[in-house]
């Protein structure tokens, strides 16, 4: 039993050696979407920036660590009687970690792959940090879910660049500073409740991709040594 336990951890081992990993980065530019902004806008885009840490499981699958950082800003649009009279707007500074999987279409990293390049899919779960001033009932540090597509083209097999396209879904209304609690703006419409807000990424990355080889040989020490 013990020899079966201790066999299968030396697998485990050596397929966790075999795999590669990727450390890279990316530029891009950050919209924002909600009561100020309906809809995606490229006129509130701001640069963002990206780094990021990649296991790659097998080869169409892909876990990603990443660390995103950028501004969002939003001004009212007058597209009503409301939005004339509210004129606000909001600058907020944005950092946020996040774990999602990739989703790879094409098989374009083994060494007798036809292509070298692979659209793909993402979706995982994050939390933020915004410096927009919060209300009584929502805190600075919130739960976002990343979801998204991308395109990837392998160099040499071990450059990695490609361009991608995410939105962040939240789970509240206040991104933007307006929600249906903001007593300082009386007389007319509020922020709507029911609509949380979202924010966007889009960018260009580029990884490099670092091989691990197992020894083929594990060690075994000399028991006649260590008998002594």
């Amino acid at each position: 039993m013990k020899s079966s336990f201790y066999s299968f951890l030396v697998l485990v081992g050596l397929n966790t050696s075999a795999q590669f990993m990727e450390f890279g980065g990316g530029l891009g530019y950050m919209n924002y979407s909600g009561d100020l902004v309906r809809g995606y806008d490229f006129s509130t885009s701001t640069t963002g920036g990206t780094v990021f840490y990649r296991m790659n499981f097998s080869e169409i699958f892909t876990i990603c660590l990443g660390l995103t950082v950028g501004t969002i800003k939003g001004a009212e649009t007058p597209i009503d009687a409301f939005a004339v009279q509210r004129n606000q707007s909001f600058n907020s500074n944005v950092i946020e970690l996040s774990s999602v999987f990739e989703y790879h279409f094409l098989d374009f990293k083994t060494s007798d792959s036809p292509v070298n390049y692979s659209p793909y899919i993402m979706g995982g779960v994050g939390v933020i940090s915004y410096d927009t001033p919060a209300n009584e009932n929502t805190g600075r540090y919130q739960l976002v879910l990343p979801v998204g597509v991308g395109f990837k083209y392998l160099i040499q097999k071990k450059y990695t660049i490609g361009i991608e396209a995410g939105a962040r879904k939240t789970f509240f209304d206040y991104l933007d500073g307006i929600s249906d609690k903001d007593q300082t703006i009386k007389d007319y419409q509020y922020g709507n409740p029911k609509d949380d807000d979202w924010y966007f990424f889009t960018g260009l990355t580029f990884s490099i991709t670092l091989f691990n080889v197992p020894c083929p040989f594990p060690y075994r020490p000399n028991q006649s040594i260590l008998a002594r």
